[in-house]
């Protein structure tokens, strides 16, 4: 396949530094070829498990280069937006402090080109962009609905177009089979042994044992009211503070494992929520509150799980 051009759309603020990072923020190819990396070493660990990191490392320098091949496929960003600064603490009213982002509703365009003398985009690279923008964010704040993204139109074969956007779920769950049997066709043309993933991985995989995803039918008329919703269900008694949704103090730093996206449908502004078991550094979270949050919200919001297994957390 040729160059792919997407034109997205901004649905959230988006913070996003630039090469100053105390300037505005600005677009940049590195930082979607790191959320791209990020994706793909997760649908791959939930294809060939967490344990055989070289095999990991040699599949991720095939497909996005390493520090001694370059990247089959360039990424390149086009468009102007515009600026606004935001609340990134909508939950905490004491928290005044703003960022500046690029504003909801922006457009701007994402090529994908081989890199010669590669001729062709390969599916693999595809799938994981459709995967990154249906479940991943970018910028500060993603894993809490910031700087959600849109696919607009598609230029060249993607998996998916704007229309599909209609019936969600459905796009989802259509978008992790056609991903995941990239990975695995990927695997077995690079030899790579297939595993058990540990309980929990070492890092965040998608696979049914280890990660849920959940879509809200019920619709909210602003993505502020989406969040704020969100917020209040996270800060209730049941559920605040609890480290399982990740912590920053004197106990280090632990990334949230729960992915929360604004998706907007019709005009009107759902949850998604995507959540990966894996290991925490130096702590042993209770899994179950994670699963009761994601229960709760399907109960509250009309939830419907696109991915869930069978495993109890």
């Amino acid at each position: 396949m040729a160059k792919v051009t997407l034109h997205l759309q901004t649905v959230t603020p988006l913070f996003l530094a630039g090469a100053d990072p105390r300037g505005m923020p600005e677009l940049r190819a590195a930082s979607i070829r790191g959320a791209l990396r990020f994706w793909f070493r997760a649908l791959l660990g939930g294809v060939i498990g967490d344990k055989d990191l070289n095999a990991l490392r040699k599949a991720e320098a095939a497909v996005f280069g390493s520090t001694d091949s370059a990247s089959p496929v360039v990424v390149r960003i086009g468009g102007e937006v515009q600026f606004d600064s935001y609340r990134p603490l909508l939950h905490n009213p004491e928290k005044k402090f703003t960022f500046m982002g690029i504003q909801p509703d922006q457009a701007f365009s994402l090529e994908l080109i081989p890199r010669p003398p590669h001729t062709q985009i390969s599916p693999i690279v595809l799938s994981v962009t459709a995967l990154w923008l249906l479940l991943g964010g970018l910028g500060k704040r993603s894993r809490r609905g910031f700087g959600t993204l849109r696919l607009q139109n598609a230029v060249g074969s993607f998996p998916f177009t704007s229309e599909a956007y209609k019936n969600a779920g459905e796009l989802i769950k259509n978008v992790i089979d056609q991903a995941q049997t990239e990975a695995r066709n990927l695997a077995c043309s690079l030899k790579l042994t297939s595993g058990k993933p540990s309980t929990p991985p070492g890092f965040p995989i998608l696979h049914p044992d280890h990660t849920k995803v959940l879509i809200c039918e019920h619709p909210f008329a602003t993505w502020e009211k989406a969040m704020e919703a969100f917020w209040e269900l996270l800060r209730s008694n049941s559920y605040r503070d609890n480290p399982v949704f990740g912590f920053a103090g004197g106990a280090g730093r632990q990334a949230s494992p729960l992915h929360l996206r604004i998706v907007r449908i019709e005009g009107r502004y759902h949850l998604l929520m995507t959540a990966f078991r894996s290991r925490f550094a130096g702590s042993h979270p209770n899994w179950r509150k994670l699963q009761d949050f994601l229960s709760d919200c399907c109960q509250k919001w009309q939830g419907t799980w696109i991915m869930r297994g069978t495993a109890a957390w």
